[in-house]
């Protein structure tokens, strides 16, 4: 009888914990979920300025052809969520000193939000500077929570290396275009850098106020 009674005694508890335990595991995949959900994108591009002795060699076309295709088989609005950054901002201390430098030129400071499907869209930014004009198309995604895996699919055309000859035939014009993509796992408020042989691009991925 003893023994039964202390069997019956000790059920109680191992069922509390039981649910207790399930309760965290729930409140734990919530609140992983609500942080990958709640989160957005600070972007900044920008170019080193050319040298007498030339440029190095662009990206090959395949990873071009991948990087176009990314972009353009989203079917989500092109540049929703998407808006150019004003002066307060993560990167704004960078983007002054950028400035100041002769060897730099900031193209493109935006930031995007995340859509109601908790995604982020491809947006195409044309950037005109006197009678050129550059054309930048830039893909997200972001999965995960605190450490989260961002992809990075970015295609530039600056107006400098578009056609300038009469020669140049339609087929050698996409080889003008400067290719970036980039997967790699990231932390939130963590300053992240990209690199291309032509261009750099710094990411800031932050929860909205």
């Amino acid at each position: 009888m003893r023994e039964q009674s202390s069997r019956s005694w000790l059920k109680p508890p191992l069922r509390i914990l039981s649910l207790i335990s399930t309760a965290l595991l729930t409140l734990s995949c919530a609140s992983l979920s609500m942080a990958d959900n709640q989160t957005d994108l600070e972007y900044l591009i920008f170019r080193l300025e050319p040298l007498a002795n030339g440029w190095p060699t662009p990206e090959d076309s395949h990873n071009k052809l991948l990087a176009v295709r990314e972009i353009s088989g989203n079917i989500a609005p092109t540049g929703q969520g998407h808006s150019l950054v004003g002066e307060d901002s993560a990167l704004t201390l960078v983007k002054k000193r950028l400035n100041q430098s002769s060897r730099y030129q900031v193209i493109l400071h935006a930031r995007v939000r995340r859509t109601e499907e908790s995604d982020f869209v491809p947006v195409r930014f044309r950037v005109k500077k006197g009678s050129a004009t550059s054309d930048i198309r830039v893909y997200f995604q972001l999965s995960g929570a605190n450490t989260p895996r961002l992809n990075t699919s970015i295609v530039y055309a600056p107006a400098d290396s578009r056609s300038n000859g009469e020669n140049e035939t339609a087929g050698d014009r996409p080889q003008s275009s400067w290719v970036i993509r980039d997967t790699r796992k990231i932390k939130v408020g963590e300053t992240n850098y990209i690199d291309h042989p032509r261009f750099g691009v710094l990411v800031v991925v932050t929860h909205p106020n």
